[in-house]
């Protein structure tokens, strides 16, 4: 590969933060439930501009007890990047890292529900940048 299409965006490791699950044990089942779930993304960078922690995390059907959901859970994980700025814009970087980590935390999400012996819930492909964007909208203009 040429030096051309190299990123600038090094990928060093992540971390699970924490995942939480709780059974709503008085959930009645019914024919078909539509997946409930929201994202949230924090970014932080180092003063310098070379380091770049990203925090993402999901709620899967939250307020479970009252919405009659069989289970409510969240994850959060942590991805540590480092950056080789030149004239890039840093948004570009923090869409790019939200991406990277987007497949941990489905995986994460697929496999613990597969072991909590419920029906396993794989989060469909998205383009996180614009749902964040959206959403970082919303919220500014309801302020």
């Amino acid at each position: 590969m040429t030096h051309q299409y190299r990123s600038v965006l090094h990928f060093e490791k992540y971390i699970v933060k924490d995942i939480t699950y709780k059974t709503n044990e008085a959930y009645t089942e019914h024919n078909e439930i539509s997946l409930d779930f929201d994202f949230d993304a924090h970014i932080q960078l180092s003063e310098d501009n070379q380091e770049m922690e990203v925090e993402l995390g999901v709620s899967i059907f939250k307020d479970s007890i009252e919405k009659n959901y069989p289970f409510e859970m969240a994850v959060n994980v942590k991805g540590f990047f480092y950056l080789e700025i030149g004239n890039e814009r840093i948004d570009t970087f923090e869409a790019n890292a939200i991406a990277i980590l987007f497949p941990y935390v489905r995986a994460i999400v697929s496999t613990f529900t597969a072991n909590a012996n419920v029906a396993p819930v794989i989060l469909p492909p998205m383009n996180l940048y614009n749902y964040l964007k959206n959403k970082h909208n919303k919220k500014k203009n309801q302020d």
